[in-house]
């Protein structure tokens, strides 16, 4: 639950704090105009400082305390300037040796002090960045009162990870406050509550029986929520959960998400904007003007089609596609068949190496898609997907342009219910496997895909 948000973001302090490091020496070495060779010479020397200083004092600070405590600010504090000094002097040192005692005073005072005010400044700037309002859960908590007071207490200190506990639920009618939570009312009002609070994630505070918990773990599943077991380490585990120690508490997710990680994130942004702008500049752009121009001969009328589609949280966007079907409002929600009268001819050789989707790079480059992910479907059609369990899991993460479903043959018409299972569960396999290779060899067998179409291509 909180292990890849955590690892992610102190991964991201953490490596920011190297690169500033790494530019304030560089600066240093510039200024000075000393032997350029101190930089790779001394590189190690940084990492290592960086390690075994300002690294360790970030997990101190974030609070990934073994007990689940939470230090003070003072010495939260004192400890932070204890780190940054001692990173700070162990990089610089064989560069102030170069200098007189003065300057060299005054270059580790101010880069201490900038060190400092970054440390205390980065946090809270990838917070906000990382764990704004797209990413923020909202959590509500279903047990015992006293095991959900215990639990919020845990809950608290997490919040700056982006889980806001919004409120609990009893397994039993009781009107008692469980910490400053608000009550909700009995479990038998989970479905409700949850439509009601535009809950996120839904954690059990264990003492729940396995059935009840697998029943859930369903109602979850369809709702599109995440669900959380949290439970005592003296407690027996349930299986078909992925668990993770905080503390006292073990926490079992239902679904894996390496992209709950901020890390992981920053990533797949960086290779979704690598793969859009070129894609726009060099294929969106030729493609546009020759298929503009075939359109005024074969089926006048504009040469772009948006549609609305369900993305990530499955709020609704407008994808951009090129327009391949003759202008008839009435049938714009209907599937599209082999040998579909709707599409001009021209057209049918864009649908068969998938041009008509190159516009949708344009829906990567503003956040909306990523290049790699689950396919979004029609808004119309997702209440009739819906049927599928677990369906709603695949919204978890960014609608892709390509996925795992599409290079293994699942595109085109969905005929049965047997096309749509097969969908998900590789939709779903992408969300709980996903790593930069995977989008990479993804991003590859597409492209050769568009080269050799497969049969299911039209």
């Amino acid at each position: 639950m909180f292990a890849y948000r955590a690892r992610g973001f102190d991964a991201l302090v953490g490596a920011s704090q190297c690169l500033l490091h790494w530019g304030a020496l560089w600066a240093v070495v510039r200024f000075n105009q000393l032997d350029s060779s101190l930089l790779g010479e001394h590189f190690g020397r940084l990492c290592w400082a960086w390690a075994a200083g300002v690294g360790a004092e970030l997990l101190w600070c974030n609070h990934w305390q073994g007990d689940g405590s939470t230090p003070g600010w003072t010495k939260c504090w004192q400890r932070a300037v204890f780190a940054c000094a001692f990173s700070a002097f162990a990089a610089f040192e064989p560069v102030l040796r170069h200098l007189s005692p003065p300057v060299a005073g005054l270059l580790w005072g101010g880069h201490l002090a900038l060190l400092v005010l970054a440390y205390r400044l980065l946090p809270w700037l990838f917070g906000l960045l990382f764990f704004g309002v797209q990413h923020r859960h909202r959590v509500i908590v279903v047990g015992e009162e006293e095991r959900v007071a215990d639990l919020e207490r845990v809950l608290s200190s997490r919040k700056g990870l982006g889980y806001n506990t919004v409120g609990w639920l009893g397994v039993n009618k009781t009107n008692a406050a469980a910490g400053r939570l608000p009550f909700f009312g009995a479990s038998h009002d989970f479905a409700e509550v949850i439509r009601e609070k535009g809950v996120d994630q839904v954690i059990l505070a264990g003492g729940v029986r396995e059935a009840q918990v697998n029943q859930w773990k369903t109602d979850c599943e369809r709702l599109g929520v995440r669900l959380v077991v949290a439970q005592k380490f003296t407690e027996s585990g349930l299986g078909g959960f992925s668990w993770e120690a905080q503390g006292e508490w073990c926490f079992g997710m239902a679904c894996r998400e390496p992209l709950q990680s901020p890390f992981n994130r920053l990533l797949k942004r960086a290779l979704d904007v690598f793969v859009a702008v070129p894609a726009v500049l060099f294929a969106v752009v030729p493609v546009a003007l020759v298929t503009w121009f075939v359109q005024r001969t074969q089926s006048p009328g504009p040469l772009f089609y948006r549609q609305w589609r369900h993305g990530r949280g499955n709020r609704p966007f407008q994808v951009w596609k090129f327009r391949t079907m003759h202008e008839n409002p009435a049938l714009a929600a209907v599937q599209a068949k082999q040998n579909d009268s709707r599409v001009y001819p021209f057209a049918v050789w864009l649908r068969r190496h998938s041009l008509d989707e190159l516009p949708q790079f344009l829906n990567v480059l503003l956040g909306e898609m990523s290049v790699v992910g689950p396919r979004p479907h029609f808004v119309e059609h997702t209440g009739q997907f819906a049927e599928q369990q677990r369906y709603h899991v695949r919204s978890f993460v960014k609608p892709g342009i390509t996925g795992l479903a599409q290079v293994n043959g699942c595109r085109g018409e969905v005929r049965c219910a047997e096309d749509m299972d097969r969908r998900v569960r590789f939709d779903i396999a992408y969300v709980e496997r996903w790593n930069l290779w995977m989008d990479m060899n993804l991003i590859a067998q597409t492209a050769w895909q568009v080269v050799v179409p497969p049969p299911s291509a039209y």
